[in-house]
């Protein structure tokens, strides 16, 4: 089963075109729905510790963005909940 991989519209800045080709960009608005909705959805923060430790979405986890690769099996083997990551964006 393929797992449902969500960008925050925020996140685009982070990956590259292709790893974004690859999923779906959702906007704040998409976000919020997908949260309220039935299904679980795991909220992945990709900003740094210290920028997490300010303030995040509650029951995001944190994974850095450039240790996504490497922190896999922080994410779940369960393939049935959808993924939504985010950050701050640029600035």
């Amino acid at each position: 089963m393929k797992r449902s991989v969500f960008f925050a519209a925020c996140f685009v800045f982070v990956f590259s075109s292709i790893a974004l080709a690859q999923f779906p960009v959702i906007d704040v608005d998409q976000m919020k729905s997908k949260l309220e909705g039935k299904q679980k959805v795991l909220v992945v923060d990709s900003r740094t510790f210290e920028e997490y430790q300010q303030g995040h979405i509650p029951g995001a986890i944190n994974i850095f963005a450039n240790d996504i690769k490497s922190s896999s099996a922080k994410l779940p083997k369960e393939k049935k909940a959808p993924i939504i990551f985010y950050c701050r964006g640029m600035e």
